[in-house]
């Protein structure tokens, strides 16, 4: 872990790749953006957080159909080099939706950009001044996507393009997927229309999210999707008003998701004894507010039964239904779960030191 602030721990090849270090410093930025800041905006309204429980995790598992207004939402992109050429056609990348003083005067006149540099577009910290965070925030809430990608000095990743639309037929992303896994052979209607809709809902939830996934998290599968072919890293962020976690995806087998908890009762208990074990001894350091505030409050956090809100990093495997194999058993994998729980992990508060606490939710004491 190169920087114990981080909330995302960094392998030690992380110091030497200005990949992954970017990359955990926007997943920090976007982290407090759309689970931090949203959860102290619910509070400020007067209204109760909506922490999942245990058999929430997975997506579908439970979830409301619910835009919760005051979350923060992001859609963005991350490219380990430059939008691949083949792509133009599906990302909007236009001159117009450059990165610029006078594109985001033109796009959003409402921002303020008294203090905008050229310089704050560049991700990593040390080149830009420390304005890259200012930037992140006033442009992540504009609609469609950010992307950031090479410069074009070759000095380091940066923001490129806001506005950025993702043009593709869902139906298209349906039938590569299912080709791909084996469930249809050459037409995506060859198996009828009802067969089409559970697919449908499959493909999002193969991406981490809900059947009914639309806007920004649709956006998101889609790129994922056409990035996933090209042969080179990216990292695909989205966080949507429905369940108030932030998803990351990228080209592995994982997908990550951050969302904030509130475990109760013998959940609790189990996390207090995971973090003696991990040899934490101020649990505070993991709270996003103090454990004892007074009873009564109508944000869902602390009362007198010592819960706290908290960061939890959970990830994600794809089962063997939703990995390629023969066609003739693929019928019953439709009605068979593609995703599976690998780990989860709660993470400090970003402004606290501190390691990782293995905590497993166990539905069964929810």
């Amino acid at each position: 872990m190169t920087d114990t602030s981080n909330i995302i721990p960094l392998p030690r090849a992380t110091q030497d790749d200005s990949y992954l270090a970017d990359r955990a410093r926007l997943t920090e930025l976007l982290v407090r953006h759309c689970l931090i800041d949203s959860f102290h905006r619910f509070v400020a309204n007067e209204k109760t957080y909506p922490f999942p429980t245990a058999a929430q995790l997975l997506p579908s598992h439970g979830q409301a159909w619910v835009e919760h207004r005051d979350q923060n939402t992001a859609l963005m992109f991350l490219i380990d080099g430059i939008m691949p050429r083949p792509l133009n056609k599906h990302f909007r990348l236009r001159t117009s939706n450059r990165v610029t003083w006078r594109n985001i005067q033109r796009l959003a006149p409402d921002l303020d950009l008294s203090d905008f540099k050229a310089s704050h577009c560049r991700i990593d910290e040390r080149l830009n001044d420390g304005g890259f965070e200012s930037l992140l925030q006033r442009l992540v809430a504009l609609d469609y996507a950010l992307l950031a990608q090479q410069s074009e000095d070759s000095d380091g990743l940066v923001l490129s393009h806001m506005h950025v639309k993702v043009e593709r037929l869902t139906d298209t992303a349906i039938k590569e997927l299912g080709k791909h896994l084996g469930y249809i052979e050459r037409r995506l209607f060859e198996r009828g229309e009802d067969y089409v809709e559970a697919l449908e809902s499959k493909f999002f939830e193969y991406f981490g999210f809900s059947a009914n996934a639309a806007g920004r998290k649709s956006a998101a599968a889609m790129a994922a999707q056409l990035l996933s072919a090209q042969g080179q890293r990216f990292s695909v962020f989205v966080a949507g008003q429905e369940d108030c976690r932030l998803t990351v995806l990228d080209q592995g087998p994982t997908i990550e998701q951050y969302l904030l908890i509130r475990p109760t009762g013998l959940a609790l208990e189990r996390f207090h004894m995971a973090a003696a074990a991990a040899g934490v001894k101020n649990r505070g350091d993991y709270a996003i507010t103090e454990p004892t505030e007074p009873p009564g409050r109508r944000d869902g956090v602390g009362n007198k039964d010592g819960a706290f809100a908290m960061i939890y990093r959970l990830r994600l495997d794809r089962t063997a239904a939703a990995r390629p194999g023969a066609r003739q058993h693929r019928d019953r994998d439709l009605l068979k779960p593609w995703l599976s729980i690998k780990d989860g992990v709660v993470l400090p508060h970003p402004d606290r030191d501190g390691p990782e606490i293995p905590f497993h939710w166990n539905q069964t004491e929810e």
